[in-house]
């Protein structure tokens, strides 16, 4: 392995810019951190391109297919790479997964998918936080929006703890186009939302393939989402008193729901 002593070095400073959404974009390039998430990455067949690790972790490289650059840098170095308070050391770099993250408009699931739209979640925390619930929980795909939170956002893959190298999402421009798609693949659309007419989790039925639909941190849902459900809306009975739940908290009760009917 190579060893990088200098914080301008030209990789360690190309690697740096990746906190950048923009950067990630353009190069079609993402980061994550620590030695776990590398692991995960390992056992999906991430196209890893290069792994920055601090001597304690050098170990790590027996891992990593022969196709991956890897670099040993020093602990200055390193620090020009993470923004993380206590870092493990080990600064992974790897390709977007665009054939399992695709942005399309109508879906095109088997009958068999089960499935999970979030629409304009702006913390990329609770965007991560859906994607490990939804594929611990056998979700097929995950139906975003496009003005979600950046999948490939440092905070989001940490959150994800690994679910954005497996989980299917479809980012869509038209999220009620999308929904609108699914009662043909034999999913029916429900949206999450306070309201008098919601049917109400544990008690009411629910369709046999559910979509749960949850929206904005602060907002919810518009009544345009709201309409392109066929399913009409659900609600989690709460204790009086109580407004609202976290977004990722709410979706992943909705979840288990309906994953404990079929157990």
């Amino acid at each position: 392995m190579i060893t990088i002593s200098s914080r301008n070095n030209r990789l360690i400073v190309d690697s740096a810019k990746l906190h950048d959404k923009k950067y990630r974009d353009q190069s079609s390039l993402f980061f994550f951190e620590g030695r776990k998430l590398l692991s995960e990455a390992i056992a999906s067949s991430v196209d890893i391109v290069r792994v920055f690790l601090t001597e304690k972790n050098a170990d790590m490289a027996d891992l990593l297919p022969d196709s991956t650059e890897k670099y040993i840098v020093t602990n200055e170095v390193y620090a020009k790479l993470t923004e993380e308070k206590s870092p493990e050391g080990v600064f992974s770099v790897a390709k977007h997964l665009d054939s399992l993250h695709i942005f399309a408009t109508i879906y095109k699931g088997a009958n068999s998918d089960r499935c999970l739209a979030a629409v304009s979640l702006r913390d990329p925390g609770n965007l991560g936080t859906l994607m490990r619930t939804s594929a611990a929980l056998g979700l097929d795909c995950l139906i975003i929006s496009s003005d979600c939170a950046d999948i490939y956002s440092p905070k989001t893959v940490r959150a994800s703890m690994g679910a954005v190298f497996r989980l299917r999402t479809l980012r869509t421009d038209s999220v009620c186009e999308t929904l609108a798609s699914l009662p043909a693949c034999g999913i029916t659309p429900m949206a999450a939302c306070l309201s008098s007419r919601a049917a109400t989790l544990g008690i009411s039925a629910l369709p046999n393939n559910v979509c749960f639909v949850v929206g904005n941190e602060g907002h919810g849902l518009d009544t345009e989402v709201i309409s392109s459900c066929a399913g009409g809306e659900i609600i989690i009975p709460m204790a009086e008193g109580a407004e609202s739940l976290n977004v990722s908290v709410a979706a992943s009760i909705l979840l288990w729901e309906d994953r404990r009917r079929r157990l």
